[in-house]
């Protein structure tokens, strides 16, 4: 698996974990190979309860559970997500967690936000932007609402994630709100994208993130 160290800041990052298994694979790779006392001061995990489905609070304590496993320490919050006018639920639960890492970023006094975003979030991201004539995709470095996100694992495929934690017994937890295809990501990640590499290109996500990197 390619991981992008590189694009790491010296100083204190959060990680942002959901609890699905690239955001725990994020965890378990940036912390592996150092001591615990030593990730406890590099990182600090982040996680939002945004109380919309009845499974966010045993997700809660499991991605609690896990910080405590791994040494590092945990900033979690239980939200109440309300949409705005204008808003999707997507969209109102994204201010939410972005206002949460806001804060955090003062607070922790952390210089990043790590997030878990692979090839597969750059492929649909950029096959989602392209239907609205904008050719940008996800990059390893950005800055949105004055918090710095890095995400080192853009060079990974999701299965390769997935076998990661396999391999070492780890678990994750699923969203089953990612099966409704309804969501348009969603629609991409289980219908379109597999479509077209039935009937394209094998290799599409591949290509689809050297093609958005170059742009």
């Amino acid at each position: 698996m390619k991981i992008d160290r590189s694009i790491l800041p010296p100083g204190r990052i959060g990680l942002a974990v959901s609890g699905g298994s690239d955001s725990v694979a994020l965890a378990f790779l940036l912390t592996k190979g150092g001591t615990k006392k030593n990730a406890a001061k590099r990182f600090v995990v982040l996680h939002v309860d945004h109380g919309l489905r009845k499974e966010s609070k045993e997700e809660y304590r499991f991605v609690r559970s896990l910080a405590k496993r791994l040494g590092i320490p945990f900033k979690g919050i239980h939200a109440k997500v309300v949409k705005r006018r204008g808003e999707s639920l997507e969209m109102a639960a994204r201010r939410v967690r972005l206002a949460f890492f806001s804060k955090c970023m003062k607070s922790l006094h952390l210089d990043a936000v790590a997030t878990g975003h692979h090839m597969d979030d750059v492929a649909e991201t950029f096959l989602m932007k392209l239907r609205r004539a904008s050719l940008s995709g996800i990059r390893a470095t950005s800055e949105v609402a004055g918090i710095k996100f890095v995400r080192p694992l853009l060079g990974c495929r999701d299965e390769e994630l997935k076998d990661y934690l396999r391999k070492f017994g780890e678990e994750w937890r699923e969203d089953a709100s990612n099966d409704d295809v309804s969501i348009e990501r969603n629609k991409v990640r289980h219908e379109v994208i597999p479509f077209m590499e039935k009937v394209l290109d094998a290799n599409l996500v591949e290509h689809l993130y050297r093609i958005s990197q170059r742009l």
